[in-house]
């Protein structure tokens, strides 16, 4: 039995995808290790170098994009993407990077990833697999964008090492799946030693594969209490991407109050927002979002603050939450969070 849990992007159809302008301060210096001059590549690409020191700065996708090509010809380097990352830390995807850090299973950590992936790129989503022995990280392209291809090994690569970044090195992945045409010969060896992984490329789909078991080991550098203060804080960034009227935020805030009396249909949102079921849906969808993903995130964000911070009872916070019964709350809570409510609070 596979399990699937995806993130859309939250871009509209049509809007030039964008990522975070930190993500690149990795290339620069990378860039000026290897004795080029980074501000004059970045402005020949029509990106303002400054803006890398601009915490929630974004720079458009296609133009990272020629960057990442024009920085491949003036290195001869096509492993750019993986040494860039030598240079990138937690800090460089602000509050999602330290609360990554701060998760108690690789499970747990991807999870926040894909939840918050917008912070980092509008380009792409994370879907996350999971079958009796194998739990599958894929990064999927929003259509019509196309990064280079060292943009993609530089992001999956971190990934594929998250064990490594977390405290613990032996929790690598069975496998990895790369759409890039193999390396040179000569870089094939650095491919596989920065994945640690066995690696196919060529592939229809850009995948990291572990052992189940392997993304629920606990890990050594957990604060669950930090990571979930922390994702306040990226979920706060998320809502300052998205512009001030739009029709996701104003569901949000009436989903938010009419939660207590059960998890409202979409024929009710319409009514709140005075047009038709359909015209509602496809205004969320061009958003990336809907009334059931929308329900689903303040169901999430709300248990995880009322079991840690609250005494209340379980089926008080179920029913708060929209809930039929605790047990609805419950099975949630395990998809959620890989854990039971008295779990969590218990944690």
């Amino acid at each position: 039995m596979t399990h699937k849990v995806t993130h859309k992007a939250s871009n509209p159809p049509g809007s030039t995808p964008t990522a975070l302008a930190s993500w690149m301060r990795g290339l620069a210096r990378e860039l000026e290790q290897q004795g080029c001059d980074a501000p004059a590549l970045f402005k020949e690409a029509g990106l303002d170098f400054a803006l890398l020191d601009s915490p929630e700065a974004r720079y458009p996708v296609p133009q990272t994009t020629l960057l990442w090509q024009k920085a491949v010809v003036a290195t001869g380097d096509e492993t750019l993407g993986i040494k860039s990352i030598r240079h990138i830390t937690p800090a460089t995807f602000h509050a999602v990077g330290l609360s990554v850090m701060a998760s108690e299973t690789l499970e747990q950590a991807f999870g926040r990833m894909r939840r918050f992936v917008d912070l980092v790129t509008d380009a792409s989503e994370i879907e996350l697999f999971s079958t009796d022995a194998e739990f599958i990280v894929e990064l999927k392209l929003k259509e019509g964008a196309h990064p280079a291809y060292q943009s993609t090994d530089g992001f999956l690569c971190l990934l594929a090492n998250a064990g490594k970044g977390l405290g613990d090195p032996s929790l690598v992945p069975l496998r990895v799946e790369l759409s890039r045409p193999s390396p040179l010969a000569n870089n094939l060896d650095f491919f596989e030693k920065s994945f640690a992984a066995p690696l196919k490329f060529g592939c229809n789909t850009m995948r990291i594969v572990y052992k189940l078991v392997t993304v629920r080991t606990r890990l050594k550098g957990a604060n669950p209490l930090i990571a979930e203060h922390l994702d306040q804080a990226s979920q706060a960034a998320i809502e300052r991407l998205k512009p001030a009227s739009s029709v996701s935020k104003k569901i949000r805030t009436w989903v938010s109050k009419q939660l207590q009396h059960g998890a409202p249909s979409i024929e009710q949102a319409a009514i709140y927002m005075n047009m038709s079921a359909r015209n509602l849906q496809r205004k969320l969808a061009d958003e990336g979002t809907s009334l059931a993903g929308i329900l689903d995130e303040i169901r999430q964000n709300q248990a995880a603050l009322r079991l840690k911070q609250s005494k209340d009872p379980l089926t008080a916070i179920a029913l708060d939450l929209g809930f039929s019964d605790a047990s609805a709350f419950s099975r949630a809570c395990k998809r959620w969070f890989g854990k039971s409510p008295s779990d969590i609070r218990g944690g």
